[in-house]
């Protein structure tokens, strides 16, 4: 308790300085708080589209890549596994990329050649069966149903502005009935949808299955690229996943779990690209930083006092008590400074998720990593200030 104490009133007793070592640990949690958003908005995107889609298992290509290279099979392979007694649903889903021409009536700003009218744009394009949507959201159920038609489209509301919004800002109501292009066919919007664009683009749209042919003609119709399939109740997925690997037993498809499918798409784009390299060097980068200023805090508060530490080794007091005075110094010090950071945070997240379009959460998991590294980054900087400490010499006291 005494050393707790001390180590207040050490804080205490230069406020300036407390504030500076403050300041410098609110920054490095801010630069880990914004880089630890940065990555998981990465890991949420890149499996956003599959969270919405309903199956406990899928049949999707050998060659698949990632989510808008996934490759094709034959649809035949489908209907193989619906003939089994534990599938109770078997529905195809296409996606892949296709060209989005901006509107004749969209808003561009004046002079911004990168986006006019006519312009095409690197779109994702799902093309489901709309007696049968295969999501497990009601919304995206029911306006899926809206595609009777292969000339009508759902537009993702979280494509970018550049494919033509007719406010020149986002997708709303006022879009509906908007004719363009997708791929070389005329098509119409007949609904917003919110799902989210994913890696690969800025925008997506949905079609019906007839639809997303016309968008990709490259795509024979008796292929597809992903076949979503829904156990019988009390199926055993990875029992069944055995027995679709038995009925196969070629190298035209592969079986997957979901949870194996959500970790190859992360493995995809975390581990494969340099995304998650590049957010995870920032986040040691700003824990050195971070390092850096503490020990100077640290450091310069430890050799201001050091008359103080040398006189209570002479009144008997040991180098591990003392020691354990700047650890805790070093552990209030981070408190300190990680709560303000942690309070603006919360607001960056939602101001630049929402205006950057992607899905920056201040989950429970980034909030303890990022306290975790706070404390860790202050203790190793009071780790590294002790060296003066044990400078400290009862003898000049006289």
């Amino acid at each position: 308790m005494l050393n707790q104490q001390l180590a207040w009133k050490n804080l205490l007793q230069n406020r300036v300085r407390t504030a500076v070592g403050m300041a410098g640990v609110g920054f490095a949690a801010m630069l880990m708080f914004m880089q630890m958003g940065f990555k998981g908005a990465i890991e949420k995107t890149a499996t956003q589209i599959y969270d919405a889609l309903e199956f406990d298992l899928m049949l999707r290509s050998p060659a698949y890549l990632h989510l808008t290279e996934a490759r094709t099979f034959p649809r035949a392979r489908l209907h193989q596994a619906a003939s089994l007694p534990t599938i109770d649903q078997a529905r195809p889903f296409n996606i892949g990329l296709s060209v989005w021409q901006a509107p004749d009536d969209a808003a561009f700003r004046p002079g911004d050649e990168q986006n006019v009218a006519g312009m095409g744009r690197s779109i994702i394009t799902m093309g489901v069966d709309p007696a049968a949507p295969p999501f497990t959201r009601p919304d995206l159920r029911d306006k899926a149903r809206l595609l009777s038609s292969d000339e009508f489209v759902l537009l993702d509301s979280k494509s970018k502005s550049e494919y033509g919004p007719r406010n020149g800002k986002r997708f709303t109501e006022a879009d509906i009935g908007t004719v363009t292009a997708l791929g070389a066919q005329t098509v119409r919007v007949v609904g917003l949808i919110e799902l989210g664009t994913g890696m690969a683009s800025n925008g997506a749209c949905m079609t019906s299955l007839e639809g997303y042919l016309r968008a990709s003609p490259w795509q024979d119709r008796d292929t597809i690229t992903l076949g979503l399939l829904t156990l019988a109740e009390g199926a055993d997925p990875l029992r069944v996943k055995q027995e679709l690997g038995s009925l196969f037993a070629g190298e035209d498809v592969e079986v997957l779990t979901r949870d194996e499918v959500r970790a190859h798409e992360e493995q995809r784009w975390m581990v494969q690209t340099p995304f998650g390299l590049i957010f995870t060097f920032l986040v040691v980068v700003s824990v050195m930083v971070g390092v850096a200023i503490v020990y100077q805090v640290l450091s310069n508060d430890i050799a201001n006092l050091m008359s103080e530490y040398a006189t209570l080794k002479a009144m008997g007091y040991s180098n591990a008590y003392l020691c354990t005075v700047i650890l805790q110094q070093s552990v209030l010090l981070a408190l300190v400074g990680f709560l303000p950071a942690l309070l603006l945070c919360w607001q960056l997240y939602a101001l630049v998720g929402g205006y950057a379009g992607i899905p920056m959460v201040m989950t429970p998991g980034i909030t303890l990593g990022v306290l975790g590294l706070s404390v860790g980054m202050c203790v190793a900087s009071g780790v590294f200030a002790l060296q003066k400490l044990f400078k400290a010499d009862p003898a000049e006291l006289f």
